[in-house]
């Protein structure tokens, strides 16, 4: 019985040291988990601290491209051109960026352009925004005077910006200013103080969500100020330039401690018996709990380095890669080509099939570059449908194979989902040398090489040679120049005439010309692209306009045709101020025939179709150019106020030489006369033509054959009756040669 109870006794004592034991080591285990996860939350609190400041200095390097820029210092230092800075500072940003206002002050900080919500607004409203900008206003000047203004740079420098988060009203605002410099050009800062950029970029819902996307944080959101207030929530706190605390990032931490105590603690409690075992095997959860969180920042720490949708490195892989083989090479190391490649004609396949089909186009692609690059790390993929493939080489000759291996493969055609797509690719090569500095050197020069290609007809490859160089200093010289004389209004009109079949003058077209003091003539074909290039086709159009306008009041009764390019068109102003320019010059609209290509009524869309039917309702004409070169349909036919079509020259050159032309021509007459539209050839340039195109019905023409473009003055007298040497008809082409012909 004494025994009994001893044991009994024995059994309380063992049973309490046992629930000692078993509290101890649950109160070690919370303690132990709650420490784990206040290490983790810490942890990734920094990571994210970090990665909010690399978020809000990219956001604010989105602007650099506009503001150290050669045409950035001519429109908004040298002079303000307001439309210059709406379209590449307000509107561009706005559209391109997500930046909710954007200012322009001018060397005494005082406000010359701004926008809000991509409308223009007056200078007053900056004083909504000066308070949050004039710290990081402050800090660009105090940059700008350490750095001082030196006049022409031999080689960009880096753009001085500063970058903040502000409260602005109720709202939460990434704010950046950066200083308006020059890049290779020649122009020049003419004050003591250049131009500050100011922009704002909302701090909503959207690119927090993007930003917790890209770190995997769960839950997160902002609240305003301080406000470290949420139990079992991690949480960054955000100041702004002057060091104030303005809002607070919240998110649910992993807690993988908690998680793990979860599981663990019930065991323990159960088999007291195998407590080393329940040990081992938390120490094993927890060991397994840290690699998640290892894994975890690798997989953020990927997903910074890598394209989503190919897996293959991104930009910032590929400068940091880049770099690293520019450093070793400098030491000695190995050398490396560069290539870049850019899809051709993707956009159509994209914009026609879809996004889903073309980012199936892009992973095959990326798949083919991968197996040509023949090794890890050395395939990236840039910006849309832009790719680069590293190559290690030893002599200058080995990158050429290697890029033609590239269009060959690129050429093949791709068997996707909903059928098989061909298309080419361009590609620029920029080599390593000695006197490369950086990654920067090697990817403008691939770079270089790849605008070349696509000027030169795209589908080739060109390895980089310096007169690339010279070529973009010239095309840049010619912009310079195109902008100057545009502005000064120096360009020169010619007129080419229009006759009918018997002979009379019917009208004239349009046709602007360029002779540079310092480049010389220069082709339509070289300066209306680069102005399309440059923003400057909208001047380029209204000079031809006006000019066109007033010299059609010299010959009354004639047709006066003037060509409208896609971007005069797509602004929505475009009908009010044409219709304004002619009631200014005293032009009737009815004598006026605005030219548009068919690329112009494919692309348009429903907005052009508005602008052209209050055209045809203000009175204007409107005539195809180069018919049936392009997407000839008679569906837009129909839904356009077409009223005269022009043959293109090119269906004109093979009449007597291929049936088929003649066959076509006659189509297009007799389709013209269906829709009861009036038909014209141009490029008529021989009697046997001219015969052909009578045959099949045409009765206006317009080539050498009648007369080459002459100046006003000639036109002026062909208008009385006189004839023009250089100008007027060929003896041959005669009623009375008509007659002996037949």
């Amino acid at each position: 019985m004494e025994q009994r109870a001893k044991l009994k006794d024995q059994v309380w004592v063992v049973a309490a040291a046992g629930v000692v034991a078993i509290a101890l080591l649950a109160v070690t285990l919370q303690w132990m988990a709650a420490d784990f996860d206040r290490g983790a939350t810490a942890h990734e609190q920094s990571v994210v601290e970090n990665g909010m400041a690399a978020r809000i200095d990219e956001i604010g390097r989105q602007v650099a491209p506009q503001v150290a820029w050669d045409d950035a210092v001519l429109n908004l230092d040298n002079r303000m051109n307001l439309a210059w800075a709406r379209d590449n500072i307000g509107a561009y940003l706005h559209v391109t960026g997500g930046f909710e206002f954007a200012w322009v002050l001018d060397g005494e900080d005082r406000p010359a352009y701004g926008m809000n919500a991509g409308e223009d607004v007056p200078a007053a409203d900056y004083a909504r925004i000066s308070g949050a900008a004039a710290l990081v206003v402050e800090a660009v000047r105090r940059a700008e005077a350490e750095r001082g203004q030196t006049g022409i740079w031999d080689s960009p420098r880096p753009l001085i910006a500063a970058n903040a988060i502000e409260i602005i009203g109720a709202d939460l605002f990434i704010v950046s200013a950066s200083l308006v410099q020059p890049d290779f050009g020649t122009a020049r800062i003419k004050g003591l103080r250049a131009p500050v950029v100011v922009t704002g970029r909302r701090v909503d819902q959207a690119l927090v969500s993007t930003f917790s996307d890209r770190y995997m944080l769960r839950e997160a959101h902002l609240h305003l100020l301080n406000t470290q207030f949420e139990p079992g929530r991690a949480h960054v706190v955000i100041a702004n330039s002057a060091g104030r605390a303005v809002a607070t990032l919240d998110w649910n931490p992993p807690q993988p401690g908690a998680r793990l105590l979860g599981k663990v603690l019930p065991i323990i409690l159960a088999l007291l018996v195998v407590m080393l075992a329940v040990a081992l095997l938390g120490y094993r959860r927890a060991h397994a709990a840290a690699r998640a969180v290892l894994a975890s920042e690798q997989r953020a720490i990927h997903i910074a380095h890598h394209d989503g949708l190919t897996g293959l490195g991104n930009r910032h892989a590929l400068e940091e890669r880049l770099e690293a083989l520019v450093t070793a090479y400098r030491a000695g190391g190995a050398r490396y080509a560069l290539h870049c490649v850019d899809l051709d004609n993707f956009k159509e396949i994209n914009d026609i099939s879809g996004p889903s089909v073309g980012d199936e186009l892009l992973r095959t692609a990326a798949r083919r570059l991968q197996r040509l690059a023949g090794g890890q790390g050395l395939c990236f993929r840039l910006d849309g449908d832009e790719f680069a493939v590293l190559q290690r080489i030893t002599e200058d000759g080995e990158a050429r194979p290697l890029a033609e291996r590239i269009l060959e493969t690129l050429a093949k055609r791709f068997a996707l989902t909903i059928g098989r797509f061909q298309l080419t690719a361009s590609l620029g090569v920029g080599l390593m040398e000695p006197a490369d500095e950086a990654a920067g050197d090697v990817l403008r020069k691939a770079g270089l090489a790849l605008v070349s290609a696509k000027r030169e007809g795209r589908a080739r490859a060109l390895v980089f040679d310096p007169g690339m160089d010279e070529c973009m200093r010239r095309r840049r010289g010619l912009q310079d120049a195109l902008r100057r004389d545009l502005y000064a209004e120096a360009l020169t009109m010619v007129y080419q005439p229009q006759v009918d079949r018997d002979l009379n003058l019917i009208g004239v077209e349009a046709l602007v010309r360029w002779t540079s003091d310092e480049f010389g003539p220069v082709s339509p074909s070289v300066f209306v692209p680069l102005a399309e290039e440059s923003g400057m086709i909208e001047a380029l159009g209204a000079f031809t306009l006006k000019r066109a306008f007033e010299d059609s009041l010299r010959w009354p009764g004639l047709k006066m045709a003037v060509n409208v390019s896609a971007l005069q068109l797509r602004d929505p102003s475009f009908t009010d101020r044409i219709v304004a320019l002619a009631k200014d010059t005293g032009v009737e609209p009815s004598g006026v025939e605005l030219e548009l290509t068919e690329g112009i009524l494919i692309d348009g869309g429903d907005g052009s179709a508005r602008r052209l039917e209050a055209l045809k309702d203000a009175g204007f004409c409107l005539a195809i150019d180069d018919f049936s070169t392009g997407y000839s349909s008679l569906s837009y036919l129909s839904r356009f106020p077409i009223g005269k079509i022009k043959i293109d020259r090119s269906f004109v050159i093979d009449m007597g030489h291929s049936s088929s032309a003649d066959v076509l021509v006659s189509t297009i007459v007799q389709l013209g006369r269906s829709l009861k539209m009036r038909v014209i050839a141009e490029g008529v340039e021989t009697p046997e033509q001219w015969l052909r195109l009578a045959a099949a019905g045409c009765n206006e023409f317009q080539g050498y054959l009648a007369s080459r473009p002459v100046p006003a003055e000639a036109i002026d007298r062909l208008y009385a009756g006189e004839r023009v040497d250089g100008a007027g008809v060929d003896p041959r082409y005669s009623p009375a040669w008509r007659k002996t012909a037949a």
